[in-house]
Order: C-alpha cells, then sequence, then structure tokens
C-alpha cells in the first residue's frame, strides 16, 4: 500500500494538521506527494529497472526529464543550440499530470509492447494500492505519486506518444526548411557595394556595409519558409516556431485536442503561452529564452554573428532574491568583521 503524506491546504486555525510538511510550488499551490513503504520501494525498483531497461532506447531525443545522462541542462543545450531563427516560442505546462494520468491509457500503452499479464497486472495493483492520508485509506483512480519510485519512468512511456505524435505529425507538417530567399532591400545594398567595390570607392563601400547591417540578408516574410522546433523536460515542453503567429495558434490548438482525446490530459491555460522572442522573452526551465539581435556585434570578415541565436537569461527577480541576502537599504552590505580574514574564507562564506 503506498502511503502518501498530503500538504495540507488549511491553517492549524482552520483545522489543518499543524506537524504536516508544507512543499510549496512557486505558484503558492501545495504539490502532494506519495511515498511508498520500504517494501513498496524495492518493489517497485525492480519494476523500474525492467521498464526502464525496456522503453528507454525507444524514447524520443527532445525529451530529457528524468533520464541517464539527460537533465535540465541538455535540454537548455539543445534549445540554444539547435533552435536558431525560431520566432515564437509555445511554452506549456501539462495541468496536474502526474495526478491525471489515466490508468486504462497507460496500461493500453504498455499492453502495445509487453505480453506479460501478470506483470501489467502487478502495474496495475501498484497504481490503484490507493495511500494513506491522516491513517484514513483513500482510492487512487488516477495518477501516479510523486514520490513514488516509478513514477518518472511511467510518465515517460504516457507522454512518449505525446513526443511521438510532435515527431510524426506537427515537425513535418510544420518544417519546411528550405533557405529562405533573399531580402531585396539587403540585395540592393549587395549589388551597390559590388559596384563601389570596381570603381574603388572606398568612402561608399564603407558607408554600404555600414547601411547593409540594418537589413536581414534573407526574407523574413518568406511564405515558403517554416521552422519548428520541440524539446520537453518531464511535464513542461516548449515549442519554436518560425512562421505566422496564426499558424502557432494553430499548432497549440493541435497539441490541445490530441491531449485531450488521446491521453485525457489539460493543458494549463495559465502556463501555455505563446511569445514572441524578439519583443519579450519566453519562460523555459526558470530561464528566459530570448532571440538575441545586435548588428554591430561582427566576426573577423565582418559579418554579424548573434543575429536570431537563443540566449538564455536568468530572471530578473531571481537575481534580486539572490543578491538581497548581501544588500541593505539597497546597496550592497558592508561586512567589517570579515576585513582579517584570508581571500579563501571570505569567498568560502
Amino acid at each position: 500500500m503506498i502511503r502518501k503524506r498530503s500538504r495540507p491546504v488549511l491553517k492549524p486555525s482552520e483545522g489543518g494538521d499543524p506537524f504536516a510538511q508544507v512543499n510549496p510550488k512557486r505558484t503558492g499551490k501545495l504539490r502532494p506527494l506519495g511515498l511508498p513503504s520500504w517494501s513498496s520501494k524495492v518493489m517497485q525498483e525492480v519494476v523500474r529497472q525492467l521498464l526502464d531497461a525496456y522503453f528507454e532506447p525507444t524514447f524520443s531525443g527532445h525529451s530529457h526529464g528524468f533520464r541517464p545522462g539527460r537533465g535540465c541542462h541538455t535540454a537548455l543545450s539543445e534549445i540554444v543550440h539547435k533552435w536558431k531563427g525560431v520566432h515564437w516560442i509555445i511554452e506549456g505546462d501539462i495541468s496536474d499530470c502526474f495526478g491525471r494520468l489515466d490508468h486504462e491509457v497507460l496500461l493500453n500503452i504498455l499492453s502495445e509492447r509487453l505480453q506479460d499479464n501478470r506483470f501489467l497486472r502487478l502495474i496495475r495493483h501498484m497504481l490503484q494500492a490507493g495511500y494513506l492520508e491522516e491513517w484514513r485509506w483513500h482510492e487512487t483512480l488516477s495518477g501516479a505519486p510523486q514520490g513514488g519510485v516509478c513514477s518518472p519512468i511511467l510518465s515517460n512511456i504516457y507522454l512518449d506518444k505525446w513526443d511521438k505524435f510532435v515527431e510524426t505529425v506537427l515537425l513535418p507538417k510544420y518544417n519546411r526548411e528550405k533557405r529562405k530567399g533573399k531580402n531585396p532591400a539587403y540585395q540592393r545594398i549587395e549589388n551597390a557595394i559590388a559596384r563601389a567595390k570596381r570603381k574603388g570607392d572606398r568612402q561608399a563601400l564603407r558607408n554600404l556595409r555600414k547601411q547593409r547591417r540594418n537589413f536581414a540578408s534573407q526574407d523574413p516574410h518568406d511564405p515558403d519558409s517554416r521552422r519548428l522546433r520541440y524539446g520537453r523536460y518531464a511535464d513542461d515542453w516548449a515549442l519554436g516556431f518560425s512562421g505566422p503567429k496564426a499558424e502557432a495558434e494553430e499548432i497549440k490548438r493541435d497539441i490541445r485536442d490530441f491531449l485531450r482525446d488521446t491521453l485525457k490530459l489539460e493543458l494549463s491555460e495559465e502556463k501555455t503561452l505563446i511569445t514572441h522572442t524578439r519583443t519579450s522573452a519566453a519562460k523555459f526551465l526558470g530561464y528566459e529564452i530570448v532571440s538575441q539581435h545586435v548588428d554591430d556585434k561582427l566576426d573577423r570578415r565582418g559579418q554579424r554573428q548573434v543575429n536570431e541565436t537563443i540566449g538564455l537569461r536568468v530572471p530578473k527577480e531571481v537575481i534580486e532574491h539572490k543578491c538581497a541576502f548581501y544588500m541593505r537599504r539597497g546597496k550592497p552590505a558592508q561586512r567589517g568583521e570579515m576585513r582579517w580574514e584570508s581571500d579563501y574564507s571570505i569567498l568560502s562564506k
């Protein structure tokens, strides 16, 4: 039986448990944790190892959560190195993903590749074991408890259907990665530069090259070019799209319909946003994702090297919160008692 320590919603004065631990989310809501007994942990670890050996090699390369050799850093690294040129970011979150995993859908997904009915029956009993809250037994009709040993691998198996939908339907539909046509305004300046070179007019050449930096080399409104990128960490996911906003809205609707109709999950509307990367920042795994644009940062050849690349920014409120411990009245706090200490001890403190 799974013992579940639920996070209290009521204050002690309102009838809540004053001794229960609280683990709030950043939004202020409370996260329930399921803590199995030691014997259940041993059993779940065996199940986890079997499922991991069987399903891990087949998982999507865009999935980074709860996988060996992968994590937040690999998810963010994929965005930085492979998302160049995206204009819109569809950032999303699945509402109460762990708590809403449909048991029948999960077992059907498992049965597609596992034919051992005894093993499937064991997983069914494990999911439906229920939990104890304040020594009262409660039935579990859906979900895999957060804190359970098998919950991460089961959620990855469940959401792998979603990964495959994105890879086999959305990416082929919205990825037309032919090279964009040249920008006519940029091309006119290129022709003027060629004429200035033939005439040997160095002053005009310098002015034209400086003027050329104000224009994109490729047509930003090319109707035949599209680019779609995808990444997921657990139930947090993001898609980078280069194209009109109307198609980004269409992608969001396709996602919502698939999750609702196939996996019986709901998108969190307050967290599922479409953000323009040049004018604002999208948030993913605690970072702000922006599209960089600096016309005067040039390489040795005199060409722009930053434009359209993805940048990761630490949110301003995070920086202010971290700095607040070392500030006093808006300025760095003086700590005179450390004047006679060594550099090493000052830095360590």
